[in-house]
């Protein structure tokens, strides 16, 4: 559990570090494709840490299918982030204050707080900070309705809300059956 303790706080780490060091261009299209690939891209880890150390086949295989399906998606926001480098500027990204500024503040202030329920067993610990991520997704993914202009990427985060919110009901799901 040790090990997997240290891996998923790593893919965690690594995802928070990168989303704050990143430099925001002034296009909403591309900042929020950039902040949620590397949100992602923290899932993805921590689907690899529930895959090398968890012990139950149902976590497994959903962890397996939120690798495939995010590591798909960060490829697609690959060609959408390509797609809005010289996009014009359409926000102010140091005023966290209102608009787009405040909501992606607002939302990395909630992926900070980490959840107080302790964990008894690697898997318990996967289903309840994969939760936690994807409640923290589904933020994102609103955040990216409000303010995205592009129909495509605001499909994709449609496509993903509807995907999390269905993933987060079978954690707690899972999470009800074996406390």
């Amino acid at each position: 559990q040790e090990q997997f303790t240290a891996n998923i706080q790593n893919a965690m780490n690594k995802m928070m570090e990168n989303m704050h060091k990143m430099e925001k261009s002034g296009n909403a299209d591309h900042d929020l494709a950039a902040s949620l690939q590397e949100h992602h891209k923290g899932a993805v880890g921590m689907a690899e840490a529930e895959l090398q150390n968890g012990s139950d086949d149902m976590l497994k295989k959903m962890a397996q299918a939120i690798k495939d399906k995010q590591e798909k998606e960060i490829k697609d926001l690959d060609v959408l982030i390509a797609k809005y480098r010289s996009a014009p500027n359409n926000y102010e990204p140091t005023n966290m204050d209102k608009g787009l500024g405040k909501a992606m503040s607002d939302d990395m202030m909630a992926m900070m707080d980490m959840p107080k329920e302790k964990a008894m067993n690697v898997d318990q610990q996967f289903a309840m900070m994969m939760r936690k991520h994807h409640a923290d997704g589904l933020k994102m993914g609103n955040t990216i309705l409000q303010f995205a202009k592009d129909p495509m990427f605001k499909s994709m985060a449609q496509k993903m809300i509807a995907d999390q919110t269905k993933e987060i009901q079978e954690f707690e799901n899972w999470q009800a059956q074996h406390k």
